[in-house]
C-alpha cells in the first residue's frame, strides 16, 4: 500500500491519501483509531449502492452506519439533494459527533464534502473514490460544491478530508467509459507540471487502457503527488492552484451547455484540446505539442471536437460566468509547452481575447 501525506500549513492539517487493494476494510480501523465513539453517516449512489454495503458498510457493520443512496448523476449535486441528505441526517439525531464517509465519483465527492463542510459547522469527512477521476481530482484537495442553473460549483467551499482510500479493487469493475474519463485529468496534470508523465503516459496507453496494475499505480501516484504539491502551495486557488483548471473553462461550459449529460472527462477533454489550440493561436504553445496532446486523448478514445450545430454564442456566455471569469471576461491556463504553463508573478490563467476563443472553437467544430 502507498501512502501520500498532504500538509495543509495554513491550517495545520494533514492527511493521508492510501492507495492500494483491498484496502476499504482498514477504514473501520482508521475510525476506530481517529473517531471511536462517532456516528457514522455513509453518502453513495444508488449505482454503488450495493458494492458499498459489500465494502465500506460490511467493514463498518459494528459502528451501525446510516446509508444515505441518491440518485446517480450530476443533477444530483444540487441545493436541493444537500438539504435532504442533512434533514436525514437530524431526523436520525446525528450531530457535532458525525463522521461522513464519502463512497463514490466526483459528484458524491464534492456533494458529501459540501454537507460535511456545514453539518453541525463541520464535521469529519473521509473520501473513498470509486472511479479514476475522483481517484486522482476530486477527493484530493478539499474543494466541495455543488451546481446551480448558472453554472458548475458556483456554490461550495474549501474543506479537507481527514483521509483519501483509493481502492484498486474498484477500478477492475468500472464501467470503460468512465475509466477513459479518468484519463482526461490525468494527461491534463501531466501536460501542466510532468513532462516525463505525459511521455510515460504516451508510450504505456496499451497497458493503461489494459489496466495494467503496475503501470496504473505509477500514473495514479504520480498525478496525486502531483496535485498534492499544488493544494499545498495553494489551498484556496489564489494562484498556482489555477494550473489545474486547464481546460476546465471550455469543459464546464460544455457540461452546463449539454445540461450535464455528457461526462465531465469527455468534457475536459474537449476542453483540452481547444485550450491547446488557443496557446498555439496567441503564439505560446507550437503546433507540435498542440497536436501531441490532441492525439494523446484521441489514443484514450477521448473526445477532442464538438458537434457541429453547437451554439459557440452560448458557449462563450457561458464562460463569461465561470469562477476564474474578471469582469465576464473568460481566463484560461495557457500551456507554453508540455509541462510548463504561463504564469507572471502569482497569476496563472489569463483574459484572451474573444475572437480567438471562438476561432479556436470553430476549428474543433465538426
Amino acid at each position: 500500500m502507498e501512502k501520500i501525506a498532504v500538509k495543509i500549513k495554513e491550517r495545520e492539517k494533514l492527511y493521508e491519501v492510501l492507495i492500494g487493494s483491498s484496502i476499504s476494510a482498514s477504514i473501520a480501523e482508521f475510525i476506530g483509531k481517529r473517531h471511536k465513539n462517532r456516528k457514522i453517516g455513509v453518502i453513495t449512489d444508488d449505482n454503488l449502492k450495493n458494492l458499498c454495503q459489500k465494502t465500506v458498510l460490511n467493514a463498518l457493520k459494528p459502528l451501525s452506519p446510516l446509508l444515505m443512496s441518491i440518485p446517480s448523476g450530476e443533477k444530483s449535486k444540487s441545493r436541493e439533494m444537500k438539504d435532504k441528505i442533512e434533514d436525514r441526517l437530524l431526523e436520525n439525531k446525528y450531530g457535532r459527533d458525525t463522521v461522513i464517509i464519502a463512497f463514490g465519483g466526483g459528484v458524491i465527492g464534492d456533494l458529501a464534502g459540501f454537507v460535511a463542510s456545514t453539518f453541525d459547522r463541520g464535521v469529519p469527512i473521509i473520501h473513498v473514490p470509486t472511479t479514476l477521476l475522483a481517484m486522482v481530482d476530486s477527493s484530493i484537495g478539499g474543494k466541495t460544491a455543488v451546481n446551480t442553473k448558472h453554472g458548475k460549483n458556483l456554490i461550495g467551499t474549501t474543506y479537507q478530508p481527514d483521509a483519501v482510500f483509493a481502492d484498486l479493487d474498484f477500478l477492475e469493475s468500472l464501467p470503460q467509459g468512465e475509466f477513459i474519463s479518468g484519463m482526461a485529468e490525468i494527461i491534463k496534470i501531466a501536460a501542466t507540471s510532468d513532462k516525463a508523465l505525459f511521455e510515460f503516459i504516451e508510450n504505456n496507453n496499451r497497458k493503461i487502457l489494459n489496466r495494467d496494475k503496475a503501470a496504473l499505480i505509477h500514473i495514479i501516484k504520480r498525478a496525486i503527488e502531483l496535485k498534492k504539491d499544488v493544494v499545498e502551495k495553494d489551498e484556496k486557488e489564489s494562484g498556482l492552484r489555477q494550473i489545474l483548471n486547464l481546460g476546465h473553462t471550455l469543459g464546464h461550459a460544455l457540461e452546463n451547455y449539454h445540461n450535464y449529460k455528457k461526462k465531465h472527462g469527455h468534457c475536459i477533454s474537449i476542453g483540452l484540446a481547444i485550450e491547446s489550440k488557443i496557446a498555439n493561436l496567441i503564439g505560446k504553445l507550437s503546433s507540435n505539442e498542440a497536436k501531441r496532446i490532441e492525439a494523446l486523448l484521441n489514443r484514450f478514445n477521448l473526445p477532442t471536437t464538438v458537434e457541429k450545430n453547437v451554439d459557440i454564442d452560448k458557449i462563450v456566455e457561458i464562460m463569461k460566468i465561470d469562477k476564474k471569469a474578471r469582469n465576464q471576461k473568460p481566463r484560461f491556463v495557457i500551456l507554453e509547452k508540455i509541462g510548463k504553463i504561463k504564469s507572471e508573478k502569482n497569476n496563472f490563467s489569463f483574459e484572451v481575447h474573444e475572437s480567438i476563443v471562438r476561432k479556436a472553437v470553430e476549428l474543433y467544430r465538426k
